[in-house]
């Protein structure tokens, strides 16, 4: 299970990053810096912004956590699922391919997997941590 969520969030730093390269941008940082120009911009709080990179930088620590098999990764995966939803991060990152392939998906079956995606990350982690919280506490 933990290499699962590993590879989910790998999945989703490749995709974010090619989708990045591909426009001409430096992943992460032209999507951080655009959005505080454009929150600037409209006079809004940068809040959401840096919720946002201190979203994208837990990815990558979630990443590497469950590839470890750390214990932390579960506990920052859980905080994280609130996040995901509000900035459209699914945990199943192959969710993100759906549009690429359906041009024309209904909004409310986007918002469906969505929330899909994060309540069979939350059970899974749920599970993960209830039948084998022995070999976490260990780690």
């Amino acid at each position: 299970m933990f290499l699962l969520w590993a590879a989910m969030d790998a999945f989703y730093i490749v995709l974010y990053s090619l989708r990045s390269i591909a426009r001409g941008a430096v992943p992460f940082w032209s999507d951080f810096y655009s959005g505080l120009e454009a929150v600037r911009g409209w006079g809004g709080s940068d809040i959401f912004i840096w919720s946002g990179l201190l979203l994208q930088i837990s990815v990558v620590l979630t990443f590497i956590g469950f590839f470890k098999c750390q214990k932390i990764a579960v506990f920052l995966a859980v905080v994280q699922i609130p996040f995901r939803i509000f900035f459209i991060v699914p945990s199943v990152s192959v969710v993100l391919l759906v549009p690429m392939v359906v041009a024309d998906i209904n909004n409310w079956i986007w918002l469906g997997l969505l929330l899909a995606s994060e309540a069979v990350k939350g059970w899974s982690i749920w599970w993960l941590y209830r039948t084998s919280e022995t070999r976490i506490l260990e780690h």
